[in-house]
């Protein structure tokens, strides 16, 4: 028996035997002769329509358990496989560089997710996950015609390379009772696909076909991020029983569980909210009783299909979530990647997107995006307390008060109409820019409260994008600026008596939570899978000690020392 730790994507228990994909030997290089160019090109067109026939039954399949938000990423799908510059490229392979019809899907594939990888663009990077699904389905239905490929009889944990919905959606995927990969992200389709859906998921396991293989019996135990390969009689019969207990919580919970009262080890209470982009994600922050959503990421709508949503479909969506949370507070952040939205020749007139019209000021840019969006949560949010507006890469005053004036315009404009709308809406900037760091307490005074986005803040401080590996090290050193800026806003915060939300990934960071807590953060936004960790450093620490480690901290005139005060954190 061996226990191995991974990151949680999606939490849960889960046991059975292992079916693993995408370990395949690499391609073997051959060249085609020109008469076999006929042959391979029909090849590629049945394998197209066999992968649209997929999808459409995949949709079928889902509607009941899927929202309408995550069943447009199949839609995106779709478009892929009916993309004329995708298939013609995979064609001219074939037919001038007389690859096979593998060899030719691999080669563009390969092509487009350089080039995605490379740009600046959270959502071409989204994007290059969705190629990936949609790439790694043809292959997957190409290596049907000629690999007999051992289907698992029963439920089954699925063990993959890369986590993609091509691999958890074979329409078999009612079987599957867990999944484990080497690769994937807590922001990919396929992630949250998982978590809408309930799938235990863990990724971040390296070396998956050396330590499993076909049949192998497992616990994955998701929410401690711990995978149990050859476990004994004993561990097999404890997780069997812990996962009958998970299953049978998931449908009887009826009503919301009720919020969970967190605190440090000396009872000073801190308000843990979740973070998530999915009314499915959404369910787990009730489910797990957090205190609320500190921030709803809206741009799934806008990114997983080929049209733009509509102004019913973002209320139908929004509303849903509201409704879920049964009163707890809600943050929604307007859409954060206008790219989306414009028209595709501008999508590349931009030579750094994360620096250009993002955010508010490509919602200003284009303010009919803006206005249908706060349309939209205000119809959303009637009747209901604790709904926010979110309004993400403000730079300056003037950014929140135009984004102010138009959702009072909008508020009088539905009223005018007959349409009920709420007239409670709180606003709050999203502070990653340097520049609204520097400005707070000015933003304060037009805002009901701030949220700290301390992965971004971060990033445009060192400059340095923390996906991009070559640079990584920079985005990932416990600069001593960092810490002094976190410090300087949660002071400028409590002189304008208006609360700051802590939020990222950073924000769950064990070892940098106790500094968050000694210089006065008491609210964080986190991943729901986050949770168990952050609560367990909450019991670990009182906030006097937390005040001593955030001064020993904010001392240190060194990267170099500020990681010697973490390590010694580690070590205690």
């Amino acid at each position: 028996m061996k226990s191995v730790r991974g990151e949680c994507v999606a939490p849960g228990i889960a046991v059975g035997p292992v079916s693993l994909r995408g370990f395949d030997a690499q391609l073997t290089s051959r060249r085609i002769a020109a008469d076999e160019v006929e042959a391979e090109l029909n090849r590629l067109r049945e394998a197209l329509q066999h992968g649209r026939a997929q999808i459409e039954e995949i949709k079928h399949k889902q509607a009941d358990k899927l929202g309408e938000a995550e069943l447009r990423i199949f839609d995106a799908h779709l478009a892929y496989l009916g993309d004329a510059m995708f298939v013609t490229e995979i064609e001219g392979q074939v037919i001038k560089d007389r690859l096979t019809v593998r060899e030719a899907v691999q080669a563009v594939f390969t092509k487009y997710d350089r080039i995605f990888q490379l740009v600046e663009s959270e959502l071409l990077r989204r994007r290059a996950s969705d190629l990936r699904d949609v790439a790694t389905r043809l292959l997957r239905n190409l290596e049907s015609e000629t690999v007999a490929l051992p289907k698992p009889v029963g439920p089954y944990v699925l063990v993959a390379r890369k986590l993609t919905t091509a691999d958890m959606f074979d329409l078999a995927n009612d079987k599957v009772e867990g999944i484990v990969a080497e690769e994937g992200g807590m922001s990919s389709h396929a992630a949250i696909l998982a978590r809408s859906m309930g799938i235990p998921t863990v990724t971040g396991i390296r070396d998956l076909p050396r330590l499993l293989h076909e049949g192998d019996v497992v616990v994955l135990d998701a929410t401690a991020g711990e995978l149990v390969t050859a476990p004994d009689d004993r561990r097999l019969a404890e997780a069997t029983q812990q996962v009958q207990r998970w299953k049978a919580s998931k449908t009887t919970v009826a009503e919301p569980a009720a919020v969970a009262d967190h605190g440090t080890r000396d009872g000073t209470p801190v308000r843990l909210l979740g973070s998530c982009g999915s009314p499915g994600e959404a369910e787990l922050v009730r489910t797990f009783g957090m205190a609320g959503i500190g921030v709803y990421r809206t741009e799934l709508q806008f990114l997983a299909g080929p049209a733009r949503p509509s102004e019913d479909e973002l209320v139908a969506t929004y509303r849903k979530v509201v409704e879920a949370q049964a009163g707890r507070p809600i943050g929604f952040r307007l859409l954060d990647v206008m790219a989306a939205v414009r028209d595709g020749d501008q999508r590349t007139k931009e030579r750094n997107p994360t620096m250009g019209l993002r955010g508010v000021r490509g919602l200003l840019a284009d303010r009919d995006v803006l206005r249908m969006q706060l349309r939209a949560i205000l119809r959303a949010a009637d009747g209901a307390a604790g709904i926010a507006v979110l309004v993400p890469f403000v730079t300056g005053l003037s950014d929140l008060q135009r984004v102010k004036a138009a959702l009072l315009e909008e508020r009088v404009a539905l009223k005018k109409s007959g349409r009920a709308a709420s007239t409670e809406l709180a606003i709050a900037p999203v502070i990653e820019v340097p520049a609204a760091a520097m400005s707070l307490a000015a933003l304060l005074v037009e805002s009901d409260f701030a949220v700290v986005a301390v992965d971004d803040l971060q990033a445009h401080l060192l400059a340095a994008d923390r996906d991009n590996a070559a640079v990584r090290e920079y985005h990932e050193m416990v600069h001593p600026a960092v810490f002094e800026m976190l410090a300087r806003l949660s002071k400028d915060a409590e002189r304008r008596e208006k609360p700051l939300v802590l939020f990222g990934e950073s924000a769950a960071d064990p070892v940098r939570l106790p500094f968050y807590l000694g210089v006065g953060y008491r609210s964080f936004s986190i991943a729901p899978v986050r949770l168990r960790g952050v609560t367990k450093v909450l019991a670990r620490y009182s906030v006097e000690e937390c005040r001593k480690i955030a001064a020993r901290i904010l001392e240190a005139p060194r990267t170099l020392d500020v990681q010697k005060v973490l390590v010694n954190l580690e070590t205690e």
